[in-house]
């Protein structure tokens, strides 16, 4: 039976992939060949965190300390806007009415992403979020890390932990660890193999689940 259900964040509970992306070009807008060198980067299997993809764009365009541009200031202007939108954006089609239902039954409920955990803990609160988790994680650590924490020191078996994702690096970070992965998203996801189970939103899941 499951106990423990652990979400990643983006384009599994709130439809923000897209937001997220279209942010790195709207803070880049002045830097000359900023489009162009994102386009790169992004067209990478995984470009890394937002810190690591302006880190790449500094050194593709060669850019020093003298220009103005820094890599420490497009990721705090960065966070500042999608901590703003995604605080507004749409859920994902049922998330916060299953949240609801499996806090009822006193399922465990956790958040698991590589957005910075400060930051994800922010958007999740104010959406009003917050009490419906037992625990939420970003970065730095990683979500093998975070499912790692999860299942040793609460004693849960692998089969009692289930984690819902919409990516690749979710998908993974299950397999790696042992634990049970449902696929969220048909039309958006972003998977190399498909999953055993995907669903297309989150109004399937508790059906799926059997709770």
């Amino acid at each position: 039976m499951i106990k423990c259900v652990v979400f990643d964040f983006d384009g599994t509970l709130v439809k923000s992939n897209e937001i997220k992306r279209r942010v790195f070009y709207e803070v880049t807008e002045d830097i000359i060949g900023a489009a162009s060198a994102l386009d790169e980067i992004f067209s990478a299997p995984d470009s890394g965190d937002r810190d690591n993809i302006f880190d790449l764009l500094i050194e593709d365009l060669k850019l020093r300390p003298e220009d103005g541009v820094s890599s420490a200031y497009l990721s705090s202007l960065y966070t500042k806007i999608c901590e703003h939108r995604i605080s507004q954006a749409p859920e994902v089609c049922g998330a916060f009415n299953t949240l609801s239902e499996l806090r009822k039954i006193s399922v465990k409920m956790f958040v698991s992403s590589a957005t910075p955990t400060k930051t994800l803990q922010r958007i999740i609160g104010m959406r009003g979020w917050s009490d419906l988790f037992d625990g939420i994680m970003g970065s730095p650590d990683s979500k093998e890390d975070h499912l790692r924490s999860i299942l040793f020191p609460n004693n849960y078996s692998l089969s009692e932990v289930i984690y819902i994702g919409d990516s690749e690096v979710d998908q993974k970070a299950a397999l790696l660890i042992g634990c049970k992965f449902i696929g969220i998203g048909k039309n958006w996801n972003r998977f190399d193999s498909s999953p055993e189970v995907l669903l297309d939103n989150l109004e399937q899941l508790i059906k799926e689940l059997e709770l």
